[in-house]
């Protein structure tokens, strides 16, 4: 489980910013989202996670091209957006959980795409998370990370990028 201290943090500044975070502009962006559900490839009976599920937003974007899109997120606030968001869009076909994203409480290779936006620059072990979204995905399946780079200490920079452009098998 993630340091209860950084938890508490992230679950303090999210409930707070819930709201202002999941409607945004650059958070909901039309066409950002395309292109990250383009990248994916989606088809019809696939299962996509997201990982760190915000405001659900991209599980929305995901929904009329798969069989199920599921959304997990530590903060309670952002899974009441989550679930406001899909209610007015009218997607039925979403699921949301709250959990700890360092322990994910799937089988392995349940999900045909399993993704992730703008969370990893918050986790204090990002492997840890890239792990467990590539133990959860199936072996022909597709893994999206779309993030912003942490700039501010070169060392943890160089380990995060080093991290993703690592093969799937070698994690």
């Amino acid at each position: 489980m993630a340091d209860a201290n950084h938890q508490g943090l992230i679950l303090d500044q999210f409930t707070r910013q819930a709201t202002v975070f999941s409607t945004a502009p650059a958070i909901t962006d039309e066409d950002a989202l395309k292109v990250i559900v383009e990248a994916a490839r989606p088809g019809a009976a696939d299962t996509v996670l997201d990982v760190a599920c915000g405001g659900g937003i991209v599980v929305c974007a995901f929904a009329p091209h798969v069989r199920q899109a599921i959304g997990i997120d530590v903060t309670p606030a952002m899974l009441e957006r989550a679930r406001a968001l899909a209610a007015e869009k009218g997607v039925s076909n979403v699921s949301w959980r709250q959990g700890d994203v360092t322990a994910l409480p799937y089988d392995d290779g349940s999900f045909a795409i399993v993704v992730t936006r703008f969370a990893f620059h918050h986790f204090p072990e990002p492997l840890v998370v890239l792990r467990e979204m590539v133990r959860v995905c199936a072996p022909e399946g597709r893994i999206v990370v779309v993030d912003t780079c942490a700039s501010e200490d070169p060392a943890q920079a160089a380990e995060f990028n080093a991290a993703l452009n690592k093969p799937p098998g070698s994690l």
